[in-house]
């Protein structure tokens, strides 16, 4: 059968884009690699399967809970491509290749397991938590603690609420037999499962992860997106985004798209302030 003038050309060049496509999707799509903190966790998957659905190539995988330091020390091993953290960068990161960018900051706030009252808390009352002179909720039941290493960003944010704090926590990390979570998730997942749990958290994980929780307004003012954008709630978290200072191409595209408009929706809407 004789093919049309042109047809061994025009059948070339169709072959020729496709393959041309196909070698495009391969050498540029990427899988962008994340982990950190547990205050992030949550709002980095929902913005990881955004950013998914807004382009064509790269994939972002979003690690459990590793703590900010994990997450750290993963990225300068080359095991992260984005290290999700609670402070800011400290100079000798900074000389090792890594740069930060504040993304957000939520409201540090205090928790317990669901079927638990809510308190009035005060910097006294959160005190005399700490220190074992409230012990108990109202029914009888006992106030479990969860404690945070003395070194964690909730550690050393609860400890500047007040002087009188800061003897309770010292306190009660000398006592034996207590709850410690080393990360935000452990926390929150001692506080959901555990009866009378009492502890520290983000607003971010609450609203993310969906987590059932009973949390408690200090000073008389609960913690929202309300109370902390107009800031009646006072204690906040801020959050980055830690990368090599010369980031890939999608590690880039992924940055951008969390500043973007559409990622500032997802922030707001998972308790993020924006600057």
């Amino acid at each position: 059968m004789q093919r049309p003038s042109g047809y061994k050309g025009k059948w070339c060049t169709a072959v020729f884009f496709c393959l041309s496509a196909f070698i495009s999707t391969q050498v540029f799509a990427a899988t962008v690699k994340v982990g950190g903190t547990g205050a992030a966790v949550g709002t980095m998957r929902l913005l990881g399967k955004a950013f998914e659905r807004a382009q064509r190539h790269h994939t972002v995988k979003v690690y459990d809970s590793l703590g900010t330091g994990g997450g750290i020390k993963a990225l300068l091993g080359k095991r992260l491509d984005i290290a999700v953290a609670s402070r800011d960068i400290k100079a000798a990161e900074a000389e090792s290749g890594l740069a930060a960018h504040k993304y957000g900051t939520s409201a540090f706030v205090f928790i317990s397991h669901p079927k638990t009252e809510t308190l009035q808390l005060t910097p006294a009352k959160i005190a005399d938590i700490y220190s074992d002179q409230f012990a108990s909720w109202s029914n009888g039941a006992p106030l479990r603690l969860v404690l945070r290493p003395l070194g964690d960003f909730d550690t050393r944010q609860l400890i500047r609420i007040s002087g009188d704090i800061e003897v309770a926590v010292a306190a009660a990390h000398a006592r034996k037999g207590m709850i410690m979570a080393m990360t935000d998730t452990a926390a929150a997942d001692q506080v959901e499962l555990t009866p009378g749990a009492f502890t520290t958290s983000t607003l971010a994980i609450i609203l993310s992860e969906g987590r059932h929780v009973t949390m408690h307004p200090v000073d008389g003012v609960l913690p929202s997106m309300e109370s902390l954008v107009d800031g009646s709630y006072p204690h906040t978290k801020d959050l980055y985004l830690v990368t090599a200072s010369q980031p890939s191409e999608a590690v880039r595209q992924f940055a951008a798209f969390v500043r973007s408009a559409q990622g500032a929706d997802i922030l707001r809407t998972t308790g993020h302030k924006i600057d």
